[in-house]
């Protein structure tokens, strides 16, 4: 029998689905090993293989495809352990990555409360010093022709200084280099000559020949950054599969919505960053498309952050730039809100205000929550949901970790004798703040945003989702709850790997106005598009396995917004390009606002895109339906910070429900890796796909 066999890493919980030719899922999670991910990644495949009665070596002999979402790329960002790196670029613009966006850099991705702390706020440490920042003498104007010829002495003298410093990257971007990189060519040719071999290069007008020189250059910066310790560690998990039996290729989830080749992982490294939160909006939208839901808010919840993501007519919203560590970066991605509020974020009381906060800080996974007994002494949400009676001590990760809830209770205490408050009460306010938190950054990421939370459903997954989300959506007014494939929610980023398609993109800027000659438009599509599928083709899809879209970034003349719409396929004509033009104006007034188009400015096409995908083997996720009713295995008092008082809840085995079953609040479900609280006043069908559809207040 075949498998698939997927891995996602993050920052508490390592996860791993193993699927076989039936589309049947096994789950498995693990703790992350932060001083070498590569462990929890064969720890988590080992524990699949295991449910399946099979050795490790045994599962990778007969496994199809294994993917992996990582979080190297971005854990080494994020704390400052990237490699010493250096940059060259056009004489005069030595500057541009330190000066960013001017002030509102301090504010770039960072949370409301670190905003507002304005005399902490600041710069964040240089991706790249500025002492390994090189000038050379050469310049491309903005229609692409050569105004200044590169000096190759300057170039080989800079290359020469690098090597002495013995420099572990090098990443190169020049000014207009996207409409013309004979000069960046040029710098990577003498570079490789003189450089030591194995040292990283990257160059831009190859990594994304864009429009933007800031977030042009950060991106390439990022990338000779975190290039050496991604590719060491994809090199690492390569040789492991290999030595433990698989000879197939390893894929590697790619924020912007698809995989790619280990290959190319370790060629752009900076494509992987947030992959995993990408992975789960992948998977929100593989499901959605049977469910016949257009309007998902996608909510995960793990052990350190709650991310959100949006689709809306059945496709996630993308954006063309990100913000890592306060650094924008042009690389398009499923577009993902982050906040610290996960299972182990530490509650405390405020300095200044002498009130109880709850993140952003996280326990991580290890020493964890202070009920994980494994030195850990703050108060976590976990710590919280136990004392409240959600979880099981004896219960969690299916038996296979006890909860100390003494130890929770300690902690709790601490915070309790200084707010004057019982443990239990602490516990409350935990949850009722954190809730809060989420709903709260739901409502940025929809009400703010022109969405109407009212016209959506909440997906709520991750290992901490199932238990916290559907407390959320009264708050929102949102009607209804769905708990992906029950268990399999808390590794869905996992699946999400596996419902992704192997994906290229390529985006090219060379700004045109209006009208636009349909033939040029045609032709600059085709380049890419032959470009790509040759490739798709090479990776061993046939024709009718791939699949090609077409996008186009337009904006008003005179104006800096830009807007990305879908371009019909084929050969273009005059009606085509009409066509496009009024889908920019009308995604651009549901953006901004009625009337706020400036048609009589004219237009401008300022990016093409192309998204060529090669069809990959899914996940079956359908069951049969189940005979009988639900029946409730045992009865515990649950506080409910909802109704602020205990209730007798009725609790029942995640393995004796199936599809067709109702259970109706108050209720927990308990699973192997998650809980399910069905709140008071609501109540929950299991459908054919095994998803818990949570009625917000009941019929």
């Amino acid at each position: 029998m075949a498998y698939l066999c997927n891995v996602d890493i993050g920052g508490t919980h390592t996860d791993a689905v193993v699927i076989d030719q039936r589309g049947s899922v096994t789950e498995a999670k693990v703790s992350s090993t932060p001083d070498n991910f590569s462990r929890g990644f064969f720890n988590a495949l080992e524990q699949g293989a295991a449910k399946r009665n099979l050795a490790l070596d045994e599962l990778l002999e007969r496994t199809e495809v294994v993917s992996h979402g990582t979080t190297v790329g971005t854990n080494a960002i994020i704390e400052g352990e990237g490699v010493d790196a250096a940059l060259v670029t056009t004489r005069g613009a030595e500057d541009v990555m330190f000066v960013m966006r001017g002030g509102a850099a301090v504010s770039k991705g960072q949370s409301i409360e670190d905003v507002l702390s304005f005399r902490d706020a600041s710069k964040p440490d240089p991706i790249v010093e500025r002492k390994r920042v090189y000038g050379v003498d050469e310049r491309v104007d903005c229609m692409g022709d050569v105004v200044v010829d590169l000096n190759e002495e300057r170039v080989r003298n800079v290359a020469r200084e690098l090597a002495r410093n013995e420099v572990d990257a090098v990443a190169v971007n020049l000014l207009w280099s996207f409409l013309n990189d004979s000069h960046e060519v040029r710098i990577e040719e003498i570079l490789e000559e003189e450089l030591p071999d194995g040292t990283f290069l990257t160059r831009a007008s190859d990594l994304i020949p864009k429009w933007g020189e800031y977030e042009r250059t950060t991106a390439t910066a990022i990338n000779a950054y975190i290039g050496p310790s991604t590719s060491e560690y994809i090199d690492r998990i390569n040789d492991g599969l290999g030595e433990r039996g698989y000879d197939g290729t390893l894929l590697v989830m790619q924020s912007g919505g698809g995989v790619m080749s280990a290959e190319d992982a370790v060629r752009e490294p900076v494509k992987t960053i947030d992959s995993g939160p990408a992975a789960g909006i992948i998977g929100c939208r593989y499901l959605s498309e049977r469910l016949e839901h257009e309007n998902i808010i996608a909510a995960d919840m793990g052990g350190t952050s709650f991310d959100i993501g949006l689709l809306t007519d059945g496709e996630p919203i993308t954006q063309p730039n990100n913000v890592i560590n306060q650094y924008e970066y042009m690389i398009r991605n499923v577009d993902v809100d982050s906040i610290g509020s996960g299972g182990g974020s530490i509650a405390q009381v405020d300095a200044d205000t002498g009130r109880l906060q709850v993140g952003p800080e996280s326990a991580g996974a290890d020493p964890g929550p202070a009920c994980y007994g494994r030195g850990g002494t703050d108060p976590t949400v976990t710590d919280a949901d136990l004392l409240l009676g959600f979880l099981d001590p004896d219960h969690f990760l299916g038996g296979r970790q006890h909860l100390d809830e003494s130890k929770a209770r300690d902690a709790m205490s601490a915070i309790g004798d200084e707010l004057g408050m019982s443990p239990e009460e602490v516990a409350s306010g935990v949850f009722e703040i954190v809730t809060a938190k989420m709903a709260d950054s739901i409502r940025q990421r929809t009400i703010n945003r022109g969405h109407d939370p009212r016209k959506f459903v909440l997906y709520a997954y991750g290992g901490a989702g199932p238990l916290h989300v559907p407390a959320i959506a009264p708050q929102l007014d949102v009607d209804t709850v769905v708990v992906p494939s029950g268990d399999t929610s808390s590794v869905w980023s996992a699946l999400g790997v596996s419902s992704s398609d192997f994906l290229y993109r390529q985006e090219v800027s060379n700004i045109t106005t209006a009208p636009f000659d349909p033939a040029a438009v045609t032709d600059s599509f085709r380049a890419i598009e032959d470009d790509l599928t040759e490739r798709l083709r090479a990776e061993g899809f046939e024709p009718d396995e791939i699949d090609v879209e077409r996008y186009a970034d337009l904006r008003y003349q005179a104006q800096v917004h830009q807007v990305s719409v879908p371009v019909p396929n084929g050969r273009l004509d005059e009606s085509d390009m009409d066509t496009v033009v009024n889908r920019f104006e009308r995604k651009y007034e549901d953006l901004y606002g009625e009337g706020a188009g400036y048609t009589e400015s004219g237009f401008e096409m300022v990016t093409i895109r192309c998204d060529v995908s090669g069809r990959t083997t899914k996940p079956n996720l359908e069951r049969e339906s189940s005979e009988g009713e639900a029946i409730p295995k045992t009865e515990t008092d649950v506080l409910w910070p909802s109704e602020g008082r205990r209730l007798a809840t009725e609790v029942y085995e995640g393995t004796e429900l199936g599809p067709g079953m109702t259970v109706d609040g108050p209720a927990i479900v308990r699973m192997n890796h998650t809980t399910v609280a069905i709140p008071p006043e609501d109540d929950c069908e299991i459908d054919q796909y095994d998803n818990y559809v949570i009625d917000i207040g009941g019929e």
